[in-house]
């Protein structure tokens, strides 16, 4: 009998039958309240709750995005806000929250439901509209060659649900160059696709990792610059590559750009390691998130937004750096506040993950530099027929 039991388990376990290892939901339901306190600053939180507002009302009013299994229109993700505003205006705050809201926690990396809070900011750099001696980095258009291949739209149910990134090339599509192709070999320049050149080469990297930017030109004047695509290619940390090859110890983008500086031999190799390659655009006003709303600094945060829906109310629980204007690290002190969901990232993927927006400065550099600390999120959202 008890061979005929291993013989009938170890079948099973050929053919799947066993039960596999139950995986939590990204965000789930959950009855522990933590003590919510209003934003530090209610003005400027208000500001980034607005632009929530804005971005909402120019979806149609039918579509609707997921709170864990649960479909919400925009309509009553507009209607959490609105709601939100109430409750910070009423004496008993938290008793008006646990009354109109339903709390959901992120699962986070590991059994404890910890999240790891990382930061990015707006990048000041200096260039021009015609290449120099001096302004001879470019910062590249979308190229024609770039295209956009939505397997969904051709309603083949062999086909997977994935959107590819590559280019044009004799009637065929391949993928894009990479960045060693682009920044190297130099495969698109002199195709008119450059929109300014700049100084800086290790700030031009750090501008593809933040998305958006500023661009002090020689007169003075100011441009804004934004994300517009990226080739396709997978995104590589080189902090993790530089760890590895060159045993840094703390590769924070300060000390990074500090080794960067110091080895100017050795940026292609490295550069070269990220084949991720960002496209930029000219806009009005940055910096602009996934919403294109402009952030505000400590209230806009970047998130998976397979999870967590567009412009969506947060909660988070961390620590974030003290710095001073020498861009030292302080200390840390503790950041419990609500936030609004208004961006993504290459490498912000999965329940555990939060990229803090900081601002733009020395100041904000730095703390984004710094920020690497674990802590609790949480999605607040409005009951259903509340």
């Amino acid at each position: 009998m008890r061979l005929k039991l291993l013989a009938f388990l170890f079948l099973c376990f050929l053919l799947g039958c066993l039960p596999g290892k139950k995986i939590s939901p990204p965000l789930k339901p959950t009855k522990h309240w933590p003590k919510f306190t209003k934003p530090v600053d209610i003005e400027t939180f208000n500001q980034a709750l607005a632009r929530s507002l804005n971005y909402y009302s120019r979806l149609p009013s039918g579509y609707t995005m997921r709170v864990g299994t649960i479909p919400y229109t925009v309509e009553e993700l507009k209607e959490s806000l609105n709601l939100f505003q109430f409750c910070m205006q009423e004496k008993n705050f938290n008793a008006c929250l646990k009354a109109h809201f339903d709390l959901y926690e992120a699962s986070g990396l590991n059994k404890k439901k910890e999240v790891l809070f990382t930061g990015y900011y707006q990048p000041v750099l200096y260039g021009s509209f015609t290449p120099t001696e001096r302004y001879r980095y470019p910062i590249y258009r979308l190229p024609n060659e770039w295209v956009e291949i939505d397997l969904r739209r051709f309603n083949d149910p062999d086909l997977p649900p994935k959107v590819l990134i590559g280019m044009v090339h004799r009637h065929e599509v391949i993928p894009f160059y990479t960045r060693e192709d682009i920044d190297f070999a130099y495969k698109l320049q002199g195709k008119g696709y450059e929109l300014v050149w700049v100084d800086d080469p290790v700030e031009l990297f750090f501008l593809h990792i933040q998305g958006s930017g500023i661009v002090i030109l020689p007169d003075g004047k100011q441009i804004y610059i934004h994300y517009a695509a990226s080739n396709g290619r997978p995104y590589r940390s080189i902090g993790q590559v530089i760890k590895a090859w060159e045993s840094l110890e703390n590769p924070n983008g300060l000390n990074i750009k500090h080794f960067l500086r110091n080895h100017p031999e050795k940026m292609k190799k490295i550069f070269s390691a990220n084949p991720s390659y960002i496209f930029f655009k000219i806009v009005d006003k940055g910096p602009l998130g996934a919403l294109s709303e402009c952030l505000t600094p400590l209230y806009s945060v970047a998130t998976d937004p397979s999870i967590f829906p567009r412009g969506a109310l947060l909660f988070v629980d961390t620590k974030i750096p003290k710095v001073n204007e020498s861009q030292e690290l302080l200390g840390w002190e503790p950041f419990s506040s609500f936030v609004l969901n208004q961006d993504t990232g290459g490498a912000i993927k999965g329940p555990g993950r939060v990229d803090i927006y900081f601002g733009t400065g020395s100041k904000a550099e730095a703390q984004a530099c710094y920020m690497a600390q674990r802590g609790k999120l949480y999605l607040l959202v409005k009951k259903k027929n509340d």
